[in-house]
């Protein structure tokens, strides 16, 4: 298959990771198996010490149009999910056994990911996005002023599967997730950013300049601080206030040996010396 007619394409260039939906005639709309695509390509990125920035688009008028129910239970064409050892468990109704597996959901796992690289992840959200749960554990989120957002899994009948029950309340607070979540509801890129979804909307045309612009800020700061900032972020999701206040000294205090603030310190003193 070539690289154009992949449903994911993943082009490296200057440290940034580009990562785009590429089903634009289905409006990018996800599959199982391209679910397993995205994470093997996000963890790609995340072993790749020559790449510092994510950047997730889609080609096209849709970021993605969500999921793709093709081979979901019903369908007739469950050999797609069964590709996935552990779903295939869930179909076959073997909820014990999938448990004991420690099968764990594909896009949870891209989220874990993206939660604790020390990478920068930047989503450009182009058009339709209805598939938001991957946003919520990205660092950025910029959206062009056409993006529409909306999650409809309550509306049709489902629970999210993709880790949001956990994350968009961590994100927006429990009251916006669940308005989100609970009434399945199209909002527009400005509601988006009233809300914190999303951290900027700017014109289609200057979207992805927008987003390269902050990859290069983020490429200007050193990586091992950057690191540090979103591992203490991840956790303070999770802990108690005084653990992660201690978590947020131990890696305040190993970050003072980092050779990035080292270099910092010493121009520091020659120009005070100056």
């Amino acid at each position: 298959m070539a690289n154009s007619e992949k449903p994911i394409l993943l082009e490296k260039r200057d440290q940034i990771g580009y990562i785009t939906f590429n089903r634009p005639e289905k409006l990018n709309a996800i599959r199982w198996e391209d679910y397993i695509l995205l994470d093997d390509l996000v963890n790609d990125c995340d072993r790749d010490d020559n790449v510092r920035v994510i950047i997730l688009t889609g080609k096209g008028r849709a970021f993605s149009a969500g999921d793709d129910i093709e081979g979901y239970p019903g369908s007739g064409k469950e050999s797609v999910i069964k590709g996935d050892a552990g779903m295939a468990l869930v179909v076959e109704g073997k909820y014990l056994e999938a448990q004991l597996s420690g099968y764990q959901i594909p896009l949870q796992k891209t989220c874990l990911t993206l939660l604790n690289s020390g990478k920068v992840s930047i989503a450009a959200i182009n058009g339709v996005c209805w598939a938001p749960e991957v946003l919520y554990a990205m660092d950025f989120v910029i959206a062009a002023d056409v993006a529409t957002f909306a999650q409809g899994d309550v509306r049709n009948g489902l629970c999210p599967g993709g880790a949001s029950t956990q994350m968009l309340p961590r994100l927006l607070g429990r009251r916006r997730a669940i308005e989100f979540l609970l009434l399945s509801e199209e909002i527009s890129a400005q509601e988006a950013y009233r809300i914190g979804l999303v951290n900027k909307v700017v014109p289609l045309s200057q979207l992805m300049a927008e987003a390269e612009a902050l990859a290069k800020k983020m490429l200007s700061r050193p990586l091992s601080s950057i690191k540090l900032v979103k591992m203490a972020l991840t956790k303070a999701q999770d802990l108690p206030l005084k653990e992660g206040l201690e978590i947020e000294q131990w890696y305040s205090s190993i970050s003072v040996q980092s050779e990035a603030f080292q270099s910092f310190y010493q121009k520091f003193l020659a120009r005070k010396k100056a």
